[in-house]
Formats: structure tokens, C-alpha cells, sequence
């Protein structure tokens, strides 16, 4: 019982499992390549440059023997207009789409974002209720979508009573997902209590839908995946033509990834062109009421906290940070286990890495020794 416990508290937090009717547990892949056992899926269609590469003299020893610690796929490091580093690990090359996780929230909100600048979508203040049909009346619907994309809708957790057959298990699993999300009950009101949950995420994903009128895959091809020179991702969906996982589970190239945290760390700018309004970048990274570590769907740096809870509660899974973040101003993409992309304004700098998860991530190692080698003396 125990194991299956934990197993369905990863599963929970990465966004991955059996895609079976019974909900049977995921069982080990070691093929890092996730369009290869992930089904069904849906493209979401590129237009691929690649992004300009430099050498560099800096020593980077430390960071990337800290990645390899950590079972790496790959790491991809982004420094004043070019990529200085890029190395893969365990069988992984450039083509590699590795399971992303919780990462795809970040790429969600920033999509909503151009939603609203199109007018498609009025205010995140909005009620959630306007554009999801189920809570038009309901008052659940009256949470609005800044509490949503701030993981405070004070909406209940899935349960794990039955183990696979178990509500965690099947909305991980993709049956029943949107009934399993809008069949939260409110146990506290909105906006009064930080607890993050796959639910809000997937309850985003349904409203850009909802008030794009388009599909998902193709609204994000169009106003993110095309603009940005990536090369063609996958979103996972939880049946044919049905909903994608907006909670995780992007299958991207590491370097599109990168190319993703380029965007945000020149304010929603792209290749000298807009992609984002300056307006949202600011919006989605700057404190959110509930927790000043978490904005909207992307963490924060500051305030440093060793042991980085995922409820307000402090209840369940954790991320340790061995020492303090050598720049405090990082926002970031958290996907369970280790899958990040960390942003740095202040040293014009993005890195990328993805990896097997590992619950044992530090948070801080690896950007602090890429901030040490960019910032030691010059060679």
C-alpha cells in the first residue's frame, strides 16, 4: 500500500502514468524519448531555426558533473545571444523529446497570456465560470483565473483511496479527466490558500480552448511553437481528439526549451520580435498573494527556502536547495524530478536541462555553478 501510495504521489506531481483504461501503474521506460511510448498524441507544429551557438572559455566542469549526478538527458546553457553549452547523457541527442512535466505549466500560462492580448479572453480576473460551461451558475465558477493560474482555488485533491482505480489514478491516466477536474469540491474559498494542483492547470487549458475556439495544439503552434523557430513538440491528450494534459507532459527538444526561457528573459521578445506582451511576463513571474515563491504557473527565487513545499501545509513532496540561490532574482520552470529551465536577467543567461526525475533534485546546485563559471575571473 505504501508503494503504491508513493507512487501515485510522483505520478501525481508528473504529470505521467498508464494511459490504459484499467489506470494499471506506469511501468519503467528507460527510452527517454516520450512520443515513442506516449499515446495518443497530437503535434504541435514548428517552423524550425536554430538558435545561434558561440565557444566559449569557461570551465563548466562543475555544472555539468552536477547534472550527470542527477541522471541528465541533456543541458543546454544560453549566454549573452548564444548557446555556449551543449551536451547530452544516457543515449539522449538533440532530437530527444524527454517527459517534461510540470514544465508544460509555464508554457500554458504564457500562452493564455497571448489569449488575452487577442482579446479572446477579457481579464485574468475574469470568473473561470465565464468560459467554463460545467460552473457557469456554479459557485466554483466564481474563482477567478488569476486564482486558478496561482494554485489557489481552494479546490479539494484527488483522492488515492482504491489505488489504480482511485480518482488520482484515473485522471492521471486520462479517464474521465474533465469530470475528475471540474468535480473538485471547495473546501476553502479562492484565494486564500496556496495548495498546488494539476487541476488548476488543466482547468486553464480548458478555458484557453473554450475561448480560443481552436485546438490546443494548434493555438499554441500558432502563436508560441511557430514564432519562436521551434521545431515541431507533442501535447499528450487524454483520448483521440480529446483534451491535452495542460498540467504537463510537452514533448519538446531541449534546445526549444531554451529557446522558450530566451522569451521570457527579454520580456515576451523573440529574435527582435514580439511574441508576449512585456505586460504578461511581468504578470505571470512576480509574487502571487498566496506565495511569494510562485507567481503564476512559474516559481521564483526569492524568498530562498531550503526545503521548497508544494502547499502551503508543507505536506508531501519537497525540493532541498542545499544553499542559498547566487542570484536571488531566478524565475524558473519546475517539472517533478529535476526538469528546469532557469532564467537569469541579471546574467543574461538561460539554462535548460532535463533528466530521469529524481526526488533528491537540489534546486540550487546547478545554476549557482554556471553563475560561478560565467562570473570567475576571465581566462
Amino acid at each position: 500500500m505504501k508503494k503504491t501510495f508513493l507512487t501515485l504521489c510522483v505520478a501525481a506531481l508528473l504529470g505521467t502514468t498508464s494511459t490504459s483504461a484499467s489506470a494499471q501503474p506506469a511501468q519503467a521506460n528507460t527510452n527517454p524519448d516520450a512520443p515513442s511510448f506516449r499515446t495518443p498524441l497530437e503535434v504541435v507544429k514548428g517552423d524550425y531555426k536554430p538558435l545561434p551557438r558561440a565557444t566559449s572559455a569557461f570551465d563548466f566542469t562543475a555544472a555539468e558533473e552536477i547534472n550527470a549526478k542527477y541522471d541528465a538527458y541533456s543541458l543546454l546553457i544560453w549566454h549573452k545571444g548564444a548557446v555556449i553549452l551543449e551536451k547530452y547523457w544516457n543515449n539522449t541527442g538533440p532530437d530527444t523529446r524527454a517527459e517534461s512535466a510540470s514544465m508544460h505549466k509555464s508554457v500554458m500560462v504564457t500562452l493564455l497570456g497571448t489569449a488575452i492580448a487577442d482579446k479572446k479572453i477579457k481579464s485574468v480576473d475574469d470568473p473561470v465560470g465565464k468560459y467554463i460551461a460545467e460552473w457557469k451558475t456554479d459557485p466554483r465558477g466564481k474563482t477567478t483565473i488569476r486564482q486558478t493560474l496561482s494554485m489557489a482555488t481552494g479546490l479539494s485533491a484527488l483522492s488515492t483511496e482504491g489505488g489504480p482505480q482511485s480518482e488520482n489514478a484515473r485522471f492521471q491516466a486520462g479517464v474521465n479527466m474533465r469530470e475528475l477536474t471540474l468535480g473538485r469540491t471547495q473546501k476553502v474559498p479562492p484565494g486564500t490558500v496556496f495548495d498546488y494542483r494539476n487541476q488548476n492547470s488543466q482547468v486553464a487549458g480548458y478555458i484557453i480552448e473554450a475561448a480560443t475556439k481552436k485546438r490546443y495544439a494548434d493555438f499554441l503552434s500558432q502563436k508560441l511553437w511557430v514564432p519562436l523557430g521551434a521545431q515541431d513538440a507533442y501535447v499528450w491528450l487524454d483520448k483521440e481528439n480529446g483534451s491535452p494534459r495542460t498540467s504537463g507532459s510537452l514533448f519538446a527538444r531541449a534546445e526549444d526549451w531554451l529557446r522558450f526561457g530566451v522569451m521570457l528573459k527579454d520580456g515576451g521578445v523573440f529574435n527582435g520580435k514580439r511574441v508576449v506582451p512585456a505586460s504578461w511576463v511581468d504578470e505571470i513571474t512576480k509574487p502571487s498573494v498566496t506565495n511569494p515563491s510562485y507567481g503564476m504557473q512559474i516559481w521564483r527565487a526569492t524568498p530562498f527556502e531550503k526545503e521548497r513545499f508544494y502547499n502551503a501545509a508543507k505536506e508531501g513532496a519537497m525540493v532541498p536547495s542545499a544553499e542559498p540561490w547566487l542570484d536571488p532574482d531566478i524565475f524558473f520552470f519546475d517539472g517533478f524530478g529535476g526538469q528546469r529551465v532557469y532564467i537569469s536577467r541579471k546574467h543574461d543567461l538561460v539554462i535548460a536541462r532535463l533528466g530521469r526525475a529524481r526526488p533528491d533534485w537540489d534546486d540550487t546546485a546547478l545554476p549557482n555553478a554556471v553563475i560561478k563559471a560565467i562570473t570567475a575571473t576571465t581566462p
